[in-house]
């Protein structure tokens, strides 16, 4: 019998809603898709469905266009009325278990184990949301849809969000106020909530990012709540597995290939070595200049607060990356890997920055009127000749090929 996976979405997210199925479809066979819409074409269920025979799957068109779901308050920009689907799954699905997931949502690894867990009488199984911990996150719900379909949840959960949906934050709070003390606890493997990244430091919650370490190298489902990967500026972690998902090719998962195992850099290519900046000013000596000069580098650029223009429009370059009110992981993540530090902004050093590179044992290059080095260790060069100062990295960076 195949699995059940609904997911709900509207021809804006076509693209997203792929691209969770891809990865759901990388380590698992046998699974019926309903994807529950009222704007999604025909053509692509068609083209889905070719995919899918391979690996003994399907995917269901699940028209709801006759509803009341577009008056629903919605509390942020890149939530859809559709996140309210799912309150239609008794009313269609004939399973007794079945697999919600949001669109924004990339499966890591089999599911056989999720869907094996023992729901009981109990209604629903979900994670606990990271930030609101008296309520489950609904990104994820395994659904005990027999005692749904027993119990008229479909009617009730509306009748509850006619009343209201004013004052609670989405399907969520709806989902959460209807099923409060009902609900079955799930690992945080199975709801492993990315956008904690940067609302942990909003929030003062850092014991998130001690949890977040433990737990990355080996979680099952990846949510994307608040930031997503496709936005034009990302900090969270883990973006680079929905990218790798969004450009493999179908022939890969569905042959299995090895690819499947690897990750983004086998698809794209990738500088060779890593610097970093890290600015209060969009002053930054020369950067531009450095940005072409030096194509094998990728240059990291954090700041506390958000982006001047001239500095987002760095972006037009493939190896600059940009981190506006970065986060304690941004700020681990890029220091783990750069080759060399940058220091060549204006005005002040954030966070003791250059002694936090000598440690690392890194070579610090800067000019001499941005120079904020109190030891004296760095490499310093005159302002008037930054083609002095491409040669020695040059030179530096040969070397790390010896």
């Amino acid at each position: 019998m195949k699995k059940a996976i609904v997911l709900g979405a509207d021809n804006g997210y076509m693209d997203k809603v792929e691209t969770t199925i891809k990865s759901v479809c990388a380590y698992n066979d046998n699974i019926k898709f309903y994807v529950f819409n009222d704007d999604l074409p025909s053509e692509w269920f068609r083209i889905m469905n070719q995919r899918l025979k391979a690996i003994h799957s399907e995917i269901v068109n699940v028209k709801i266009s006759n509803n009341h779901l577009r008056k629903y308050r919605l509390p942020t920009a890149h939530l859809s009325y559709a996140a309210y689907f799912r309150f239609f799954i008794p009313d269609i699905l004939k399973e007794d278990k079945v697999l919600y997931l949001d669109s924004d949502i990339i499966v890591n690894g089999d599911l056989t184990p999720l869907f094996a867990i023992d729901l009981g009488d109990g209604p629903v199984a979900a994670v606990r949301d990271e930030l609101q911990q008296t309520n489950f996150n609904s990104g994820v719900l395994l659904i005990n849809n027999a005692h749904w379909r027993e119990h008229a949840i479909s009617t009730k959960l509306f009748e509850l969000a006619d009343q209201y949906h004013e004052v609670e934050f989405g399907d969520q709070g709806i989902l959460n106020r209807f099923f409060v003390g009902q609900w079955k606890e799930l690992d945080v493997n199975y709801n492993f909530m990315v956008g904690m990244d940067t609302i942990a430091t909003r929030f003062q919650k850092d014991e998130w990012y001690v949890k977040a370490n433990q737990y990355e190298s080996e979680v099952s489902v990846i949510h994307y709540t608040d930031e997503k990967p496709w936005s034009a500026v990302y900090n969270n972690r883990l973006g680079d597995k929905w990218w790798f998902f969004y450009a493999l090719d179908w022939s890969d998962i569905i042959l299995r290939k090895e690819i499947i195992k690897h990750g983004l850099d086998e698809l794209t290519e990738k500088e060779k070595y890593h610097t970093a900046i890290f600015t209060n000013a969009c002053e930054m000596e020369h950067l531009e200049f450095l940005i072409k000069a030096l194509p094998e580098v990728h240059f990291h650029i954090l700041a506390h607060t958000t982006f001047a223009s001239q500095v987002v429009d760095l972006q037009r370059y493939l190896n600059v990356s940009i981190y506006p009110q970065f986060n304690p992981y941004n700020f681990e993540n890029v220091l783990s890997k750069i080759d060399f530090y940058l220091d060549i902004n204006h005005f002040n050093e954030i966070m003791n920055i250059t002694q936090e590179i000598h440690k690392l044992g890194k070579p610090i290059f800067a000019f001499d009127n941005t120079s904020k080095d109190p030891t004296g260790g760095s490499q310093i060069f005159s302002s008037q000749t930054p083609e002095a100062m491409v040669v020695a990295i040059k030179a530096y960076l040969n070397s790390l090929d010896k």
